[in-house]
């Protein structure tokens, strides 16, 4: 199994192997970082302790929604999901954009591309990669074994699963061709800092992927949406003085200065869903009074 270049998470200084446990020890602060249940372990007690209240509201979230399966039958087919399923129209729309992926990044490029995915999940995106050729590595804050990365012990392909926060890579820079926001940018405190942390982290000529975040165009009615999850979040799922984690939307504009910044050429690919999905999306747009948001496959190469 291919593996990436590891880093330490909090002052960037190399890593060696530690024999005793099979995980690294960072030269310069003196960090250790252990491998556990096939998981690198690069998120600090520190880090964790912060994240704590989102992930534990993340968690209670995606329960009350159906999105935890036991099923090894149901990770190896994701995207696809079997009739019926509660998160159906969702996986319908990652579904799409996993197929722009493939066709408007992937298909571009050699074989194979080395792709950071982050907010990895289960690990379906890396999986699916790896299934493909390329070599994929999967980050992501929650290890969770049903809806996190210990989820991935079920794929018959075999990638580096990593926990950490994509605030603080655990990897060297230069080293991807492609890094894939996988429906998480929008949970980033300062969306513009994790872009220029993760571009750093890019080989010559590689691009800088966003994924199925909610986008708009205006700020008012992302804004109007988090306020609306928020209240379903108490309401709803039961979940108790629910608080948003990062800015919880993106904006077009937002990304366009960002990528400008960095002096990359965005593109939006927009996924549209299922014909009833979007006769529901315009009937919301009516009830709510704000636009919908938008999904998709954002590129900036």
């Amino acid at each position: 199994m291919w593996m990436p270049r590891f880093a330490c998470p909090e002052c960037a200084g190399d890593v060696i192997g530690a024999a005793d446990d099979g995980g690294v020890v960072c030269i310069p602060c003196g960090r250790l970082f252990s491998i556990r249940g096939g998981v690198w372990r690069f998120l600090t007690d520190e880090r964790h302790a912060r994240l704590a209240p989102f992930l534990g509201q993340y968690r209670a979230v995606r329960a009350k929604e159906g999105h935890r399966s036991a099923a090894a039958d149901y990770y190896r087919r994701l995207p696809t999901v079997p009739p019926g399923d509660p998160r159906a129209a969702d996986w319908q729309i990652r579904r799409e954009t996993y197929h722009h992926l493939l066709g408007h990044v992937l298909a571009a490029g050699p074989l194979p591309l080395h792709v950071l995915d982050l907010g990895a999940g289960s690990g379906w995106l890396s999986h699916r990669l790896s299934a493909l050729g390329h070599r994929a590595v999967a980050v992501d804050v929650l290890d969770d074994d049903v809806d996190g990365l210990g989820a991935a012990r079920h794929y018959e392909t075999a990638f580096p699963v990593v926990q950490a926060d994509f605030d603080a890579l655990p990897l060297a820079p230069a080293q991807f061709d492609l890094i894939v926001f996988n429906g998480s940018l929008h949970y980033a405190p300062d969306m513009a800092a994790t872009l220029e942390r993760a571009h750093r982290m890019l080989a010559p000529g590689g691009a800088l992927v966003v994924m199925d975040s909610p986008m708009f165009r205006a700020d008012r009615d992302g804004s109007l949406m988090v306020r609306d999850a928020l209240y379903r979040f108490v309401s709803v799922c039961g979940v108790a003085d629910a608080a948003a984690q990062g800015i919880g939307y993106l904006t077009f504009a937002t990304l366009a200065t960002i990528a400008e910044r960095l002096q990359l050429r965005p593109e939006f690919v927009p996924s549209r869903g299922s014909l009833g999905w979007r006769l529901r999306r315009s009937l919301a747009r009516v009830r709510l009074r704000r636009a919908p948001a938008a999904f998709g496959l954002w590129v900036a190469r």
